[in-house]
């Protein structure tokens, strides 16, 4: 009995010295993405595996994005980004009384969610996410989280990122992009496999609009000052 209570603290040991070199090295690889662009995301590889192509990137760095990308994007998936530290409890209580029938993850959280787990939903991932989403608002900036979003997101069938989709349905730059176009791709995001940015229903034109109104009710505000200009 007492070789067997040894063994299992030996055992017990060495999963912990495992577990704690594992979110060292962890905390390191996020450190250093402070400064250096990740080469892919769990997403972009799970498109790759599953449809055995190549995806379509282009990464741009923030203040090349273009401010009407920014400000769309902040005003259709998350208004309150540089007013909270990773999760808007403000938000999940309006998705609670809906009866969670709308999103309530905000950019930081997509951003872990998308560059470090999977898709599949569960309670296990959940715990990862809002962990991982912590350690971003801790070391990175908020301007980083948001140029990083903007450049692994999914745009749409096969692309990743504002510029790649910016090109293929505008044919411009994202930083040329008028308010509405921005205001158009923005709105497809939710579902950027089955939304085009160019073939909006009505009623997703509508939600654009009220996309264009946020944006500009962000910019007079200043509520988007973290992350460009007022």
């Amino acid at each position: 009995m007492e070789m067997k209570k040894k063994h299992n603290y030996f055992y017990l040991k060495w999963l912990i010295k495992i577990i704690l070199s594992i979110f060292l090295i962890f905390i390191i690889i996020l450190i250093l993405m402070k400064w250096i662009n990740p080469p892919t995301t769990t997403v972009i590889l799970a498109e790759q595996l599953s449809f055995n192509r190549k995806v379509n990137q282009e990464w741009r760095t923030i203040d090349k994005i273009g401010k009407n990308v920014i400000l769309s994007v902040l005003a259709a998936e998350d208004s309150n980004f540089c007013n909270h530290y990773g999760v808007d409890f403000a938000e999940i209580y309006k998705a609670k009384e809906k009866g969670f029938s709308r999103g309530a993850s905000t950019i930081s959280q997509q951003v872990s969610k998308n560059l470090f787990l999977w898709r599949n939903r569960s309670w296990f991932r959940k715990g990862l996410e809002l962990i991982i989403t912590m350690m971003l608002e801790t070391f990175w900036s908020k301007k980083r989280i948001l140029e990083v979003y903007l450049n692994i997101a999914e745009t749409g069938n096969g692309y990743f990122g504002i510029q790649a989709i910016s090109n293929v349905r505008f044919k411009k730059n994202s930083n040329q992009l008028t308010l509405r176009e921005a205001s158009y791709i923005a709105v497809t995001l939710p579902n950027p496999k089955k939304r085009n940015a160019t073939k909006l229903t009505s009623e997703l034109k509508q939600r654009a609009k009220s996309i264009r109104i946020g944006a500009n009710t962000l910019r007079l505000e200043g509520r988007a000052s973290c992350v460009i200009d007022s």
